[in-house]
């Protein structure tokens, strides 16, 4: 598999090392959505489900503690990993968003 990016708005970066064979997204902290409503969206992107296809977030993880104990994005020693949908996802004090 060959490296790709797709970038779903300008302010949003996501897309596959196939180095790791893991998929990378970036939560955007100026938008009103919070970061566990852009683990959805990145883990819905890869598996090819729509959100409300998916269970929900809560099945996994708090979605309000994630929120909580990521809201700023500046939390670089903070790491989070819950399996979601069959997927290992890690999310980051940065807001990175890594399923694999």
């Amino acid at each position: 598999m060959t490296s790709s990016t797709i970038l779903t708005d300008s302010t949003d970066r996501f897309g596959y090392d196939p180095i790791t064979e893991t998929y990378h997204a970036q939560h955007d902290w100026t938008s009103d959505s919070p970061l566990s409503i852009t683990v959805v969206g990145a883990v819905a992107a890869i598996i090819g489900k729509e959100p409300t296809e998916m269970e929900t977030l809560h099945s996994a993880i708090d979605p309000d503690a994630l929120d909580t104990l990521l809201s700023s994005g500046t939390e670089p020693g903070i790491q989070v990993e819950f399996e979601y949908e069959e997927q290992s996802v890690t999310v980051t004090g940065h807001g990175e968003i890594v399923v694999g």
